[in-house]
Parts: structure tokens; sequence; C-alpha cells
């Protein structure tokens, strides 16, 4: 009942990623949000500084990156989510990048695009 009165109030950007049909997603070590939001308004690019992790190792806590694109990589954004024991516990905002940080990050991964 409370769930009535709450304003679910979505960004263009966020309209805009939900009709994007393909998703990515890599984890990295647990970072506070905003400590994450701090260092990514300075500079997109300090997403390279951070650790990869194998989810399946590390499952209480970890950075849930996710890429959202159209198959072209025309346009891409950027959003982490905190999780804990696979449940979210808060989301940064989205961040528009190019398609050479999003082949940057995977590389971290081994994977390529």
């Amino acid at each position: 009942m409370f769930g009535l009165f709450k304003k679910n109030v979505k960004t263009e950007e966020d309209r805009r990623v939900e009709g994007m049909p393909l998703t990515k997603k890599v984890q990295f070590e647990a970072v506070p949000l905003k400590q994450v939001e701090a260092a990514l308004d300075g500079d997109i690019r300090a997403v390279l500084g951070y650790t990869p992790v194998n989810y399946y190792a590390t499952k209480e806590k970890y950075l849930l990156c996710i890429f959202y694109y159209r198959e072209d990589y025309s346009e891409i954004f950027i959003r982490f989510e905190y999780r804990v024991d696979d449940l979210p516990r808060g989301k940064t905002k989205l961040w528009s990048v190019d398609k050479d940080l999003m082949r940057d990050v995977l590389r971290k991964f081994g994977q390529n695009i």
C-alpha cells in the first residue's frame, strides 16, 4: 500500500536504457557507491582501476557493472550496482561511454568485442 504513494521518477537516460536490446555484466571488488560516483564523475576511465572478481568465488558482496548498448555500439551506457548476497543494495546513475572504454573494461575479463 505504501508503494502507491512513491514517486517513480525516471530520467530520459533511464527510459532510453530500457529500450536498449543488449546488456553485458561484469563484477568488480566491492567499492562504496558514493566513492564510485565521485571517481567516475571526475574521470570515467577510473573504472579501469577497479579490480575484477570472479562472481562464483565472491558472492557475498561485489560491484556489478552493467553495460547497456545497441548492436552497432553507437550508444553505450554504464551503471554500477552494489550487491550483497546477490541482492541489489543501491545503484549509481548512468554514464554514457564510448566503445573503446567498454572494450578496455571487458578485456580485463578476457572478453573481446
